[in-house]
């Protein structure tokens, strides 16, 4: 059996027009709901990485927090006799823990980005990243003594003695060179049995820095501009103006398409090699973004549905029928189980949370999300409501007739408080979200800069 699950980071469901967007960001995505499955309301089950990642490659809530207790989903297919790889950018793939335990790990990032020791790369480029790691800890010294200032002042030289080199946007490699390498993986040899795992970043923060033309803008956004905008929506969001909300957006919609482009030279590629017909093909994000909708940018709020609400698409080789919609409510926790059935085996022995897609009624959505400067938050989404527990406060909202989650009814409604609540699992609500991975290393280091987690103090 050949299984390939394609994530984006960071992509929200109501982007995409086959949720309904006025854009069409993603075209090549028609290819799977034209022979599979769209799930019109699939959840994730934390509103940033290094929660989601964990708990779909483990169906489990807060999975980062026993991962050497608990069966993983690509060693319980490798002991099947199914090999195993993933391939992506390091900060997607693993940031939240080097514990998933793939056969194959091949981090673009950080193996196959930028060898220190190759003579073939420019002096220039090899003087700036040198530059850049001294920069790094300077960067790391003032901040933590509340210097920002002082460090904006102290980088300009350098910038201007190195307006660009790879190194500027290096928290991830772009969609171009990811799906040049899962080519390559797929010559490299015949594969017979497989599950297979691309991580893409493109959706992420910082947008417009790998798309020359941009799908939905004039021209180009300068670098210098985009890195502002970036910092400034991050640390200060009631400063964007409704324009500058508009640019961000357009960035983010470029990106998608872009993106778009090259999953579909993925797919070109699969029917060239007549693999396409006998592969199982998922398609999903990790969590969605927030464009001010609640306050913030980007994905560091309470689980709003646009932090959570992300595509879910599913072909399989064993079903070619196609087209259809699933309308019941469905989670991440449910890719472990789905993928592993695909595969021949019982869910059912490895204690998933979730529950094949193909199978069940609506779940009961747990999620977890934690705004910049407050405690982790604990929600479900079920029967038309989702509740949220912000760990000083409650929140309920009826999302049949508030969808958009801005009226909270909870003091009205504290029946459907309590029921909810009973619902989530009580380790839950002990909220340790502590990084469990923090990074090691420059390389580590320099991604999340470049991400932005950096300068806020964030993590994904």
């Amino acid at each position: 059996m050949k299984t390939l699950l394609l994530t984006v980071d960071a992509l929200r469901a109501d982007h995409l027009g086959q949720y309904g967007y006025e854009r069409d960001t993603m075209p090549i995505l028609d290819e799977i709901t034209e022979e599979g499955t769209r799930f019109a309301s699939a959840f994730s089950n934390g509103t940033y990485t290094r929660i989601s990642v964990p708990s779909f490659q483990t169906s489990r809530y807060l999975a980062y927090e026993n991962l050497d207790a608990v069966p993983k989903l690509a060693p319980v297919l490798e002991d099947a006799g199914t090999e195993t790889a993933v391939i992506g950018t390091q900060t997607g793939i693993g940031l939240v823990h080097g514990g998933f335990e793939y056969g194959e790990t091949i981090d673009l990032g950080r193996d196959e980005y930028f060898d220190e020791a190759n003579t073939d790369r420019p002096t220039r480029e090899l003087v700036a990243y040198r530059v850049n790691k001294v920069a790094s800890w300077i960067s790391q010294q003032l901040q933590r003594r509340g210097a920002d200032r002082v460090y904006d002042l102290l980088k300009e030289p350098y910038r201007k003695l190195y307006p660009e080199t790879p190194f500027e946007h290096s928290g991830y490699t772009s969609a171009e060179v990811v799906t040049d390498r899962v080519i390559d993986w797929f010559e490299e040899t015949e594969r017979e049995d497989f599950f297979l795992w691309v991580h893409y970043m493109e959706a992420h923060r910082p947008y417009g820095v790998h798309e020359d033309e941009p799908a939905y803008l004039d021209r180009p956004v300068e670098q210098e501009r985009i890195r502002d905008l970036m910092k400034t929506a991050g640390t200060d969001p009631d400063a964007i103006s409704d324009s500058e909300r508009e640019l961000l957006i357009d960035l983010y919609d470029s990106d998608l398409r872009y993106c778009s482009k090259h999953i579909s030279r993925l797919f070109e590629y699969f029917r060239e090699q007549d693999l396409w017909s006998d592969l199982n093909l998922l398609f999903s994000s990790d969590h969605g973004e927030e464009f001010y909708e609640h306050g913030n940018y980007f994905h560091r709020n309470y689980p709003y549905d646009e932090l959570i609400s992300v595509p879910l698409l599913a072909k399989r080789a064993t079903d070619p029928a196609g087209g259809e919609t699933v309308t019941e409510q469905r989670q991440l926790l449910d890719l472990a189980p789905t993928i592993c059935q695909l595969h021949g085996l019982d869910p059912d022995d490895y204690d998933f949370l979730g529950t094949p897609l193909f199978e069940g009624d609506s779940r009961e959505v747990v999620t977890l999300g934690q705004p910049n400067d407050r405690d982790p938050a604990v929600a479900i989404r079920y029967d038309g409501w989702k509740y949220i527990d912000t760990g000083d406060g409650e929140q309920l909202y009826d999302l049949t007739a508030d969808p958009d989650e801005n009226e909270n009814v909870a003091t009205d409604n504290q029946s459907v408080v309590s029921r909810l609540k009973r619902n989530i699992p009580d380790h839950v609500f002990e909220r340790d979200v502590e990084d469990p991975r923090q990074p090691e290393d420059e390389v580590d280091r320099k991604q999340l800069e470049a991400l932005g987690y950096m300068e806020l103090r964030d993590d994904e």
